[in-house]
């Protein structure tokens, strides 16, 4: 199997979200965005909660991928941002690599599989990760 897993990427295989826990009551808040967001998007999402939204990496990270965040309900993402303020190659790529390392440094905290409709998501509790996202989106918003 490794030499498949090698040439068709290795299937993700996590435990399922406990449907009560306060993780899954923020996913379910942003249920219909998620939702919206799987079937433009047609690639792995990955939700992380925050205290005041939800982030969602899409793509597979860390090599490729973007990152969208709502705000209350309302959808935002770097493309919008970066063509928004005017942001130079240079300074995407800085945040590209900070982007990364966030994602690189959560890779030991657990992750879950939630079902959304008719494709599994990957939730990650991860507040540290959050945090950091929050920091860069603040820094490029601002």
């Amino acid at each position: 199997m490794g030499l498949l897993d090698s040439i068709f990427g290795k299937k993700e295989e996590y435990p399922d979200l406990d449907p009560k826990s306060p993780t899954a009551a923020k996913v379910e808040d942003y249920r219909s965005q998620l939702q919206d967001l799987s079937q433009r998007a047609k690639d792995r999402l990955e939700a992380v909660p925050a205290d005041d939204g939800m982030y969602v990496v899409v793509g597979k990270p860390p090599k490729e991928f973007g990152v969208v965040w709502y705000e209350g309900h309302e959808e935002h993402n770097f493309a919008e941002v970066v063509k928004e303020k005017g942001i130079s190659g240079g300074r995407v790529e800085e945040l590209s690599r900070e982007l990364r390392e966030a994602y690189e440094a959560s890779t030991e905290q657990p992750r879950y599989s939630y079902v959304l409709g008719d494709q599994k998501i990957v939730v990650t509790p991860a507040p540290k990760l959050a945090g950091r996202l929050d920091e860069v989106v603040h820094e490029v918003t601002a």
